[in-house]
């Protein structure tokens, strides 16, 4: 909910007025064309983990042993793994975040940003005291339904590890409840709990979308 806005955020300035604006666009948002299960998959390679004296086939313990380094399992530790599994969520969703603020960035008058300078602030203050209060519901915006999505999370976690070192999430732990050890009842209280969660979220959503609109 942090991260994803804020790299969003970061790599929308950086790149708005340069040569590489569109490429670079297109690069960051591309994860956003493939499901968590499909990130998931791509991940699971990159955090890959084979015994000392195997092949390392995952990205990170191949170049852990170019260092002369030993394997890491690091979807077994915590709370190494959930920071992880994070990691793959902020992947996939700085994409949204950077092209709903690019747009929002296009939106900033000109003469606003001019007028700073002809007074004398700093890029720094203008893009702090300007830019960022222009398009702070467009933020907002983005950070809640991030957060709406990150709260409902499901997908990564299964493929992931499926819950396992402690890395369950309400809606896997409502899945495991109600499916796996057939607790109708507290799958049934997961549910209710996770509604609650989500719906202060969702309702603060609407009504910065209902806020915008009139």
């Amino acid at each position: 909910t942090v991260f994803s806005p804020g790299l969003g955020l970061a790599i929308a300035v950086l790149v708005e007025r340069s040569r590489i604006d569109r490429l670079a666009k297109t690069l960051i948002f591309m994860p956003m064309a493939i499901s968590f299960v499909g990130a998931s998959v791509i991940w699971r390679f990159v955090y890959s983990f084979q015994p000392e004296g195997q092949p390392q086939v995952g990205l990170l313990n191949a170049v852990l042993s170019q260092f002369g380094l030993g394997p890491v399992s690091w979807l077994t530790g915590e709370p190494l793994n959930t920071i992880l599994l994070i990691v793959i969520l902020v992947w996939g969703q700085t994409g949204f975040a950077m092209v709903i603020i690019a747009a929002a960035l296009k939106g900033v008058p000109d003469e606003m940003i001019e007028a700073g300078r002809i007074d004398g602030a700093t890029e720094w203050q203008i893009f702090r005291r300007l830019i960022v209060p222009t398009i702070w519901p467009t933020i907002v915006t983005v950070a809640t339904t991030i957060a709406i999505l990150t709260l409902k999370i499901y997908d990564i976690v299964t493929a992931m590890t499926g819950g396992n070192f402690d890395t369950h999430v309400i809606a896997t732990l409502m899945w495991r409840q109600a499916f796996t050890f057939f607790d109708q009842g507290r799958g049934a209280a997961l549910a209710v709990i996770l509604l609650v969660a989500v719906t202060p979220v969702i309702w603060y959503n609407l009504r910065q979308f209902r806020g915008r609109a009139i």
